[in-house]
């Protein structure tokens, strides 16, 4: 009798340490990641609570805001869906591409419909003092504040584990 309740005993406990073991490694919610370029190692994450966000920054030549606006699709890409500039200069575009709508209201233009998929971008955190910003669901991150000045990150959505949420920084509690 004393066996078979040991044995139940230890049934018991490697079942729980099985279930603790998924629930820490095993991907579950998805994020908006920051993936370090030289160490390719998780550097900070956003939950993704909303699959609407924007990239908004200081254009380096004529200083001027530039947003662009994001969707997560379905399969779990990116799509950019607008584009908002004040100047035609160098890097910005005169014109919306096939498909798309230009428009130009109070001083700014919008390139609109767009439906540009990436599977990711690349995000350079520039050493000067100019805007940049991730926002999204009503909170706007400042990216130099939290990401490191001079480096280059990877931005995609992923899902990630409990383990994975340890090596990197959430960012927008900050």
């Amino acid at each position: 009798m004393r066996f078979t309740r040991i044995h139940k005993i230890l049934l018991l406990l490697s079942a729980l340490i099985l279930i603790s073991s998924l629930i820490v490694w095993i991907p579950s919610q998805k994020y908006y990641v920051f993936i370090d370029n030289e160490s390719e190692n998780l550097a900070a994450y956003i939950p993704l609570e909303s699959r609407l966000f924007q990239i908004i920054y200081t254009h380096s030549i004529h200083l001027s805001e530039v947003i662009e606006s994001y969707k997560v699709t379905d399969d779990g890409e990116l799509m950019m869906t607008e584009l908002e500039y004040e100047d035609f200069n160098i890097g910005m575009p005169s014109n919306a591409g096939e498909g798309e709508t230009f428009v130009e209201k109070d001083g700014k233009y919008f390139i609109k419909n767009m439906t540009r998929k990436l599977p990711e971008f690349r995000l350079f955190v520039g050493d000067v003092d100019a805007g940049l910003s991730f926002k999204t669901k009503g909170s706007r991150v400042d990216l130099k504040g939290t990401l490191e000045r001079g480096k280059s990150y990877t931005f995609r959505v992923e899902r990630l584990s409990l383990f994975q949420l340890r090596k990197g920084v959430r960012i927008d509690e900050r």
